[in-house]
């Protein structure tokens, strides 16, 4: 039907070049426009970012599963009989081994 709409390499969409270098959305520093990842921001190879998601993701799992363990806890021996402390350490435990078990996955050399 149509030609090609996809510019060549280094070209705009307005037939202007391309810039080659971008602003990372993140920190606002100028990377190299074919990056995957800023430099700056995740690490030279880019580990640090992948570490710093996996923790996050890991955190925000283990938080949940906590939370869920606490409620079936909670049910299981009746709200009168449930106390704070149990509840919060087993919430803020199970995140903590989130982070640890998120930072381990993605930890690769």
């Amino acid at each position: 039907m149509g030609a090609n709409r996809h510019s060549p390499a280094g070209i705009g969409p307005d037939r202007e070049p391309a810039p080659a270098m971008v602003a990372c959305p993140s920190c606002e520093r100028m990377v190299p426009a074919d990056s995957a990842y800023c430099p700056h921001c995740c690490g030279e190879d880019g580990r640090r970012g992948a570490l710093v998601r996996g923790g996050m993701l890991g955190w925000i799992f283990g938080f949940l599963t906590g939370g869920l363990a606490s409620a079936a806890w909670s049910s299981f021996v009746g709200p009168e009989q449930t106390t704070w402390t149990p509840v919060l350490l087993t919430t803020f435990g199970c995140a903590a081994a989130g982070i640890v078990i998120g930072i381990a996955v993605n930890w690769r050399r």
